[in-house]
């Protein structure tokens, strides 16, 4: 009832878990854009209001940050979804940000919706670090982990030095440890 009745809450979140199994939580949404000096310098009630206040408007960064925190930290996916499908609209040809709306989009109830929307746009952006890394991430979350590796590793041979590379090689390492077990 909890994830049915509140799935925009961390209670909605952990109830996926319960329900579904898998890693806790939702797959990690990685932008590669940092706060800015003026905000990250702000308590964190007052960045999180003055990310939104930008995200409002026709800034990509900043419904990226915004969409990033809902996603990763709030723990609200249905309010990163609508951040991120803004920003799509806005930037239909970058791949950062189609890869965040596409990873938006999952639930462990569902996952075909975000598959069925980043698997392809591999097509669309071959050899690119974010689409690669996003599409290994959410097949961790169902699973697959040998297509998840493949993924990954795709992810650090298209953008070595990448914001996506060191989150790939950290769960490439995971990967390689809990197989060895």
């Amino acid at each position: 009832r909890t994830a049915t009745r509140y799935p925009d809450s961390p209670y909605g979140v952990d109830a996926q878990d319960a329900l579904h199994g898998g890693p806790p939580g939702l797959p990690p949404i990685v932008t590669g854009v940092e706060l800015p000096g003026s905000i990250a310098q702000l308590p964190a009630a007052e960045q999180l209001a003055a990310l939104k206040r930008a995200a409002a408007g026709s800034n990509i960064r900043a419904k990226l940050l915004y969409g990033a925190i809902l996603w990763n930290g709030l723990h609200r996916p249905i309010s990163a979804q609508r951040v991120f499908a803004d920003a799509a609209q806005l930037a239909p040809h970058d791949a950062v940000v189609r890869a965040a709306a596409a990873v938006a989009l999952f639930s462990k109830a569902n996952p075909t919706p975000a598959f069925g929307h980043l698997g392809p746009l591999t097509a669309v952006f071959p050899r690119s670090s974010a689409i690669e890394f996003h599409l290994g991430g959410l097949l961790l979350y169902i699973g697959k982990l040998g297509k998840a590796q493949e993924h990954l590793r795709a992810a650090v041979t298209a953008g070595p030095h990448s914001p996506y590379a060191k989150p790939a090689r950290t769960l490439l390492a995971i990967l390689a440890r809990s197989r060895s077990k």
